[in-house]
C-alpha cells in the first residue's frame, strides 16, 4: 500500500481511473447489453461516499476546510468548462440555451435539464456532479448534527439510503413520470448514501483483511447486474451495492489486489479523471450528432481534458488549497498558543 498522505492511496486513484476509463468505454464504444457510462458515474459515485464519509464521520473535518476543498476541487474546472462552451457558441454564431446553462452552472439540472433526452447543450453530464454536490450537502448536514450528539450518523445514513431505495421503487412502478427520474438525486445517490453507510461500519468493525477473489467478484457482479433486463431497483439496490461494498473493502484486499489498481496509467487517468469527464461530453455528443469517428471523438475529448487538468483545475485547486490552507494552519497555531498558555 502506497500511501502519500493521509487521505491519498494510489489504488483509490485507480479505482477512479478504472472509472473514467468505463464511461468512455461506454460513451465512445458501446458494448450491446452494458450501459458502461452508468457502470462509470457509479463507480465514482461509491467512492465519493467512501471519502465523504471519512472526512466527515471518521476524521471530523471541520466543514468549512471540507467544503473548501470541495469548492477548490471542483467548481473552477467546471465554470472553465461551462464558460469556454458558452463562448465558443457565440463566436460560433450558435444560439446558446440560457435555461440549460443556468441549470449546469447551479448544479440543478438532474431536475430542470428541458425535455429528456432532446437537451441542446452538452451540459447534460452535469447531472452527476449535481447529484454529489445535493448529497455533499445533506452527508455535512448530518456530520453536523452527529458532532452534536442529535443523531447515529450511520443509522441516520443509512435512513438516507432507504429513501433512495424507496424512491426508485416509486419511479420504477410508476414509468409515465418524467424520464429525468433515474438522474435525481434521492435516487441516483445512492451509490454515494450507502458507501457511506458502508464506511462508517467497518470502520467501527475493524476488518483486518478480505480474500484477494472477493473484490474483483463484487466488480464483476456489479458489472453483471448493470445488463439492460435487469429491474431498475435490483440494478441499484445490489448493483450498485456490489460497486460499493467493493470499494470499501480495498483498503483491506492483499496487496496484489492494490498493486493491480495501482498501476501507473491507470492512476494517472485517475488524477486527471474529473478534467476528462467534463470534456468528454462535448465530444461524445459530436460523435452522435454529427458523426465524427469515435476514435477522433476520444482523442479530442482526452486532449482537452489533459490540458483542462494542468492548465486550470490543478493549478487553481493548488492556489486555493495554499491560501486556505495556510488560514487553516494560522487558526491552529494560535489555538495550540492559546491552549499552551492555559
Amino acid at each position: 500500500m502506497e500511501q502519500k498522505n493521509a487521505e491519498h492511496f494510489d489504488y483509490l486513484d485507480g479505482w477512479r481511473g478504472l472509472a473514467i476509463c468505463f464511461l468512455l468505454i461506454g460513451h465512445f464504444f458501446p458494448v450491446p447489453g452494458i450501459n458502461f457510462g452508468a457502470v462509470g458515474v457509479n463507480f465514482f459515485f461509491v467512492l465519493s461516499g467512501l471519502f465523504m464519509s471519512r472526512l466527515l464521520f471518521i476524521k471530523q473535518v471541520p466543514l468549512t476546510v471540507f467544503y473548501r476543498r470541495r469548492i477548490s476541487r471542483i467548481f473552477p474546472a467546471t465554470f472553465v468548462f461551462i464558460g469556454a462552451i458558452v463562448a465558443f457558441a457565440i463566436v460560433g454564431g450558435v444560439a446558446v440555451r440560457w435555461d440549460e446553462t443556468a441549470a449546469a452552472a447551479l448544479f440543478v439540472n438532474n431536475y430542470f435539464a428541458g425535455e429528456p433526452g432532446k437537451a441542446f447543450m452538452p451540459f447534460g453530464h452535469i447531472w452527476s456532479l449535481s447529484v454529489e454536490e445535493h448529497s455533499y450537502v445533506l452527508l455535512a448536514l448530518i456530520a453536523l448534527a452527529a458532532r452534536r450528539s442529535m443523531l447515529s450518523p450511520a443509522w441516520t445514513v443509512l435512513l438516507v439510503s432507504s429513501g433512495c431505495i424507496a424512491a426508485t421503487f416509486y419511479y420504477f412502478q410508476h414509468p409515465e413520470l418524467n424520464d429525468l427520474k433515474w438522474l435525481r438525486t434521492e435516487v441516483a445517490g445512492f451509490g454515494i448514501f450507502v458507501s457511506a453507510f458502508i464506511t462508517i461500519v467497518l470502520d467501527r468493525r475493524k476488518v483486518r483483511q478480505v480474500s484477494w477473489l472477493l473484490c474483483p467478484l463484487l466488480i464483476l457482479a456489479g458489472i453483471a447486474l448493470h445488463w439492460w433486463s435487469v429491474p431498475a431497483p435490483v440494478k441499484l439496490i445490489f448493483g450498485v451495492g456490489a460497486f460499493a461494498l467493493a470499494v470499501n473493502l480495498l483498503p483491506v484486499a492483499p496487496d496484489i489486489i492494490k498493486r493491480m489498481f495501482s498501476f501507473r496509467w491507470l492512476r494517472w487517468l485517475g488524477v486527471l479523471s474529473f478534467s476528462i469527464y467534463l470534456w468528454q461530453q462535448p465530444f461524445y455528443l459530436l460523435m452522435h450528432r454529427a458523426g465524427w469517428n469515435s476514435l477522433l471523438a476520444l482523442g479530442a475529448a482526452l486532449l482537452l481534458g489533459v490540458m483542462s487538468f494542468y492548465l486550470v483545475e490543478r493549478p487553481v485547486r493548488e492556489y486555493l488549497n495554499a491560501r486556505w490552507g495556510t488560514g487553516e494552519r494560522t487558526r491552529e497555531q494560535i489555538r495550540f498558543k492559546l491552549s499552551a498558555k492555559k
